[in-house]
């Protein structure tokens, strides 16, 4: 799987236009009219990527085929409509990893905590201990585990995103995630998109792709498939002026 895409899909976001999920309708990816992948994407870059003839008609993240997209319900507007997609194999209850992915899709939530905090959390809910949860124990008003997480786990705002023209070294170490020094080719398309919110173009999506693909071999000298800090940040000729160069700004 293409690092942007690990990145999204680690941090809520879309896979295709690197937005978070929550911010749109979700849609997923169906075959012979039930769900073919558990990946949950934007309904309108869904819809694009059925339409488009771009690998073929395969979900983006796991390649697996499917001939239609789902729209995913809110889950305040139509409960046993929203159960019913999401509910991967059609048992009528949930796993614990179907509701994590679930609510990181469509609700601004401290994800990262809820991860954590599941495990110990669904002890109160599934009080058969098979691992699962139903319907009712999920959606209860008020004392379901989905009206518990929306209370108690609200999203904080992440903090600014350093500019890439005036800190091109700050604005590399805020997306380096894990600390590693480097950033692959999809990491920096994905914090391209997002530094200049280009997540509602799909057009400037493929042109920003395209572009940093043409320069990528200039800097990364030794095929690793990684930039680092110093060649990102040279001045003059490093990547960050090669791309605002490039973008004219």
């Amino acid at each position: 799987m293409p690092a942007g895409a690990q990145r999204a899909i680690e941090y809520a976001e879309c896979v295709v236009c690197f937005d978070d999920m929550y911010k749109e309708q979700a849609g997923v990816f169906c075959k012979g009219g039930r769900r073919s992948c558990p990946h949950f994407l934007h309904l309108r870059c869904a819809k694009m990527v059925h339409d488009s003839s771009r690998g073929g008609k395969c979900c983006p993240v796991c390649r697996k085929a499917f001939d239609g997209v789902d729209a995913v319900p809110g889950i305040d507007d139509d409960p046993h409509g929203w159960f019913k997609v999401v509910d991967l194999n059609g048992d009528g209850k949930l796993s614990q990893r179907e509701v994590v992915e679930v609510l990181k899709a469509q609700l601004p939530i401290d994800y990262l905590r809820l991860e954590a905090e599941l495990p110990d959390l669904w002890n109160t809910w599934d009080v058969n201990k098979d691992n699962i949860i139903s319907e009712e124990e999920l959606l209860e008003p008020n004392r379901g585990l989905l009206a518990y997480i929306k209370r108690e786990f609200p999203r904080s705002e992440a903090a600014g995103i350093p500019d890439i023209r005036t800190d091109r070294e700050g604005w590399f170490r805020y997306w380096d995630y894990d600390k590693s020094g480097t950033l692959e080719l999809d990491e920096i398309v994905r914090a391209l998109i997002k530094t200049f919110k280009l997540s509602e173009d799909h057009s400037r999506i493929e042109s920003m792709r395209e572009m940093v693909t043409a320069v990528w071999a200039i800097f990364d000298t030794d095929g690793s498939g990684g930039i680092d800090t110093e060649e990102f940040s040279r001045p003059g000729d490093g990547l960050a002026d090669s791309i605002t160069a490039s973008m004219n700004i």
